[in-house]
C-alpha cells in the first residue's frame, strides 16, 4: 500500500512539473525579434496580402525564420531565400484575412481559432524547394525536445476554390476519389522525419469546410514537426492543387502523455469513417484515428 502511495505520489509530482505550452501569434518575431506587423495593401486578387505579414515576401536572412512563444516555436519562412523580385515565397506566413475570396492567404473560417480576423498561419508547401533541400519547405523546430498534443487545421481560401470549383489555374474539382492530404511528422535534430500521421483536408467527397483539432501524440517526443501536402490531381509539373493550409493553436508538452493510444485489435471488426475530414475507425461503439488514438 505504501509504495503504490509513492508511486501516485510520483506521478502527480511529474504531472505538476509538466508545461503545456500553446503557440501564441501575438508573439510573433522575425530574428531581429522585431513584431510582426501586417501589411494594408498590397496585391490584388489571389494574391492581395491586405492583412499579412508585410515581410511575406522578403527573402532577407533575419526574415527565415519566423519566432512565436520567446523562440520556443520556430517557423520556417522562405527557406530557398529567394523571393524573385518579391513575386514568390513558401514555407510559412501570418495572416489575419478575413474574406474568404480564393485569396491565397485567406482561409475557409475567416480569421483564426479566436474568431474572425484574428491571426493565424497559412503554410504554402513548395514541393520544389523540398526536393532540392532535402527536408520540407515548411518546418517548426522547438527550442528544445516536446511532445506534440494537438494543432487545428483549416483549409486554405485558394485551395478550396481549387478542388471545389477548379478555377485555379490547372486544377480541376474534386472527384469522390480524390485527395488532398497533410503529412504530418515528427523531426530529430538532423531535420529527419521519423514517425508520421496524415490529416485529409479532402477525401470520399468530404472537404474540410473549419478548424479541426488533430491529434499529434503518436508522434512521440520531436524536435520539431515537418508538414507536408499531397494530391490526386497532378500533371507534368506537379501538383494542380495549390498547396495551401492553415494552422493555428498547435500544442506541445514538456511530459508525455500518461496513457498509450488505444488501437483496435485485428480480430475486431471495423469500418471506415469521416468525420470533419478526417477519416477515422469504427470499431464498435469506439472511433480511433489512423494512428490507433481513441477519438472522446
Amino acid at each position: 500500500m505504501k509504495r503504490l502511495f509513492l508511486l501516485i505520489l510520483a506521478a502527480c509530482s511529474l504531472l505538476a512539473s509538466a508545461e503545456v505550452i500553446t503557440m501564441d501569434l501575438t508573439t510573433a518575431t522575425d530574428l531581429l525579434a522585431n513584431p510582426v506587423t501586417y501589411s494594408t495593401s498590397y496585391g490584388d486578387g489571389y494574391y492581395d496580402c491586405t492583412d499579412v505579414w508585410d515581410s511575406t515576401y522578403n527573402d532577407s536572412g533575419f526574415c527565415q525564420f519566423i519566432y512565436t512563444n520567446d523562440a520556443r516555436f520556430m517557423l520556417s519562412h522562405m527557406p530557398s531565400m529567394m523571393s524573385y523580385g518579391g513575386m514568390s515565397w513558401e514555407g510559412f506566413t501570418l495572416s489575419k484575412v478575413s474574406q474568404d475570396t480564393a485569396n491565397v492567404f485567406g482561409c475557409v473560417a475567416n480569421g483564426g481559432l479566436a474568431g474572425v480576423a484574428t491571426p493565424y498561419i497559412t503554410g504554402y508547401y513548395s514541393e520544389w524547394v523540398t526536393e532540392a533541400q532535402g527536408f520540407s519547405s515548411n518546418i517548426i523546430l522547438f527550442d528544445q525536445e516536446y511532445y506534440p498534443e494537438y494543432v487545428y487545421i483549416c483549409q486554405n481560401s485558394n485551395t478550396m476554390e481549387a478542388i471545389a470549383n477548379g478555377n485555379v489555374f490547372n486544377a480541376r474539382p474534386f472527384a469522390e476519389n480524390d485527395t488532398l492530404a497533410l503529412i504530418i511528422s515528427a523531426l530529430n535534430a538532423s531535420l529527419e522525419e521519423t514517425q508520421s500521421l496524415t490529416y485529409y483536408l479532402a477525401v470520399d467527397g468530404e472537404k474540410n469546410n473549419g478548424w479541426v483539432k488533430v491529434p499529434l501524440t503518436a508522434l512521440g517526443k520531436t524536435s520539431g514537426l515537418s508538414f507536408r501536402m499531397t494530391t490526386t490531381d497532378t500533371g507534368d509539373f506537379g501538383s494542380n492543387t495549390p498547396l495551401y493550409f492553415a494552422l493555428d493553436a498547435l500544442t506541445i508538452n514538456t511530459a508525455q502523455p500518461t496513457a498509450l493510444p488505444n488501437t483496435p485489435t485485428p480480430s475486431t471488426s471495423y469500418q471506415k469513417i469521416i468525420v470533419d475530414g478526417q477519416i477515422l475507425i469504427l470499431c464498435g461503439e469506439d472511433k480511433y484515428t489512423v494512428v490507433g488514438q481513441i477519438v472522446h
